[in-house]
């Protein structure tokens, strides 16, 4: 079995944290010091963290993709 290209780091504090989960982690990180977003309501919180998780799973659908290509 192959591994990830950016895997979950052993000692991630989530249990059982996903790919999917970390990437969105990173994926609001990024949103937020680049972009100095500052959330001002529930919403606005909530919608940051859609966008994470969507972006999140783009980039594992892409990896997936790439290991395909790869394996060619």
């Amino acid at each position: 079995m192959s591994r990830p290209m950016f895997p979950v780091p052993k000692d991630a504090q989530a249990t059982g944290a996903s790919d999917v989960k970390w990437f969105a982690g990173l994926a609001m990180q990024a949103m937020i010091a680049k972009q100095e977003i500052v959330p001002d309501s529930e919403a606005q919180r909530e919608e940051i963290a859609l966008w994470s998780f969507r972006m999140a799973q783009a980039m594992v659908v892409i990896e997936k993709r790439i290991r395909a290509d790869s394996s060619d």
